[in-house]
């Protein structure tokens, strides 16, 4: 027991989560009523109030506590897709155990897309076995990684739902748009969405789409080379500036850093580049490399 952990190791990871509503104040200063999983031992990339990690292999246990008004549930599509629902005020628990490295996103299960829109997703991210820094076990190795949620709000939406009333998700049209729970320009400050490189690195990129629009990802000065698609290897892989991620996708390339400068990486969707049709703000980051 006193040995250190190895990537070799079998791991019994352990989270606690608590489901709840928060007030979130917005890049232009409107104030939303969201729902959030919170971790109460450690908060996840940005102002993401939980972010999992584990190895393939791994046991995972996640506690979750309901404090909504509502049964929500825990699902990792492409993992757990199914679950038991937890009801308002009460305490559940999922076990499940990743066999395919890459990135995965969580959510509710429960509520239809009204738990999603809300804002009850999160990143998980699984690690190949035995192998450090790298995307799955027979690739490259990466320096540094980033991990970047795309989520956005209609907040017609949320003020229905905060009120008690129902929402069509036909007319579902987002005015707010996030990269790890923040928008430009306050994604520039923040470590986890502020990408920090040097010369001759390869870092790795994950964009986890837990929204309901495309996002068409943009890179100012390089290129970047899509490894896997919901954890599939590209079967032809080409460098592209602009990579496509779809709707509940998951999305992990590699970028090689051959030239330093600052560039921006955004949608090419203009209107997600906005808060609330005011320009610039919303899915929008930037990098540095010295």
């Amino acid at each position: 027991l006193s040995l250190p952990r190895t990537a070799q190791a079998i791991e019994a990871v352990s989270i606690t989560l608590v489901a709840e509503s928060i007030e979130k104040t917005l890049v232009d200063g409107t104030k939303v009523r969201l729902w959030q999983f919170r971790d109460i031992n450690d908060p996840g990339p940005g102002l993401l109030a939980s972010g999992l990690h584990a190895r393939v292999g791994d046991f995972i246990t996640v506690t979750l506590t309901n404090l909504l008004d509502r049964p929500i549930s825990f699902v990792v599509p492409g993992m757990l897709d199914i679950s038991t629902p937890v009801a308002p005020g009460a305490t559940g628990r999922y076990v499940f155990r990743p066999t395919e490295a890459g990135s995965y996103f969580y959510t509710d299960g429960e509520n239809g897309l009204i738990g999603r829109a809300m804002g009850l997703s999160g990143p998980l991210i699984v690690l190949p076995r035995g192998t450090a820094n790298a995307l799955t076990a027979n690739w490259t190795r990466f320096v540094k990684q980033y991990t970047l949620l795309l989520t956005e709000i209609d907040s017609r939406l949320n003020e229905a739902i905060s009120a008690g009333l129902t929402f069509d998700m036909t007319t579902y049209k987002p005015n707010y748009f996030f990269i790890n729970g923040l928008s430009y320009p306050d994604t520039k400050t923040n470590p986890s969405t502020f990408l920090d490189m040097a010369l001759g690195d390869k870092v790795a990129i994950r964009f986890l789409n837990a929204g309901f629009i495309f996002y068409p990802m943009h890179f100012h000065g390089y290129h970047v080379s899509v490894t896997l698609r919901d954890r599939h290897l590209e079967t032809r892989v080409v460098a592209k500036d602009s990579v496509l991620v779809k709707v509940g996708e998951c999305v992990d390339m590699m970028l090689y850093v051959n030239q330093t400068g600052d560039y921006p990486i955004h949608s090419h969707y203009l209107p997600a580049v906005t808060a609330n049709g005011v320009y610039p703000k919303g899915n929008m980051l930037l990098m540095r490399a010295v």
